[in-house]
């Protein structure tokens, strides 16, 4: 997806994978080389740049906190190789959490039923305002009519990370732990309404929590 007339890309981060080498083609059948700026596995989103270009036509990312279920969506991308492919469906829902190839999951994730197929990986996932709401990134193999998408809140934070760093940076903890029942002795002494709560399984040696 181009994002910018100074030649953004905004793609998956398992399209691009290892590449060292990057070509961009248009749907006019220019080619032309890119650079990989940077690529967060953690959401699957990657930023590159199309080099020598410029003024070209880009699509806006809209806010995807601004989509309801049943809402119509579009799907643009190339599935099984046939070019320019579009297919049309509904949000079927909201704030899924999938993982990603890093193991990480990824939050904030757009359902749809609009058919997507490998080769639509990276392609933008389009409101009926026109708006780029979601970067389209995952199928369940097996199953009908579901699929995944990146939110582009998601993934403004993403690019913006990355023009900035180079990278994402997130700040961390340094413990594992489980979802766990509150005994409910425990929450009346500690004054807590919670049922369900964080058990600390583990402190990584030297970690922000260990110090």
């Amino acid at each position: 997806i181009v994002i910018s007339p100074d030649g953004l890309v905004l793609t998956n981060s398992h399209v691009v994978g290892t590449s060292k080498e990057i070509r961009l083609r248009d749907v006019e059948g220019h080619v032309g080389e890119a650079q990989v700026l940077g690529a967060d596995p953690d959401t699957d989103l990657a930023l590159l740049r199309a080099n020598g270009v410029r003024h070209l036509p880009y699509a806006a990312l809209g806010n995807s906190k601004t989509l309801r279920r049943g809402q119509l969506v579009i799907a643009i991308g190339n599935p099984l190789g046939f070019e320019s492919t579009v297919t049309a469906g509904v949000v079927s829902a909201l704030g899924r959490s999938i993982r990603s190839v890093s193991g990480r999951t990824i939050e904030d994730v757009i359902q749809t039923d609009a058919a997507l197929n490998p080769g639509n990986s990276g392609g933008p996932l389009v409101s009926s305002n026109a708006e780029v709401i979601g970067i389209n990134t995952a199928i369940i193999n097996g199953a009908q009519g579901i699929c995944f998408a990146v939110a582009s809140n998601t993934a403004q934070f993403v690019l913006s990370e990355i023009i900035r760093h180079g990278y994402v940076r997130r700040a961390y903890i340094g413990v594992a732990g489980q979802t766990a029942p509150v005994p409910r002795r425990h929450a009346v002494l500690a004054g807590i309404e919670n049922k369900m709560g964080a058990l600390l399984a583990q402190i990584e040696p030297d970690g922000p929590a260990a110090k």
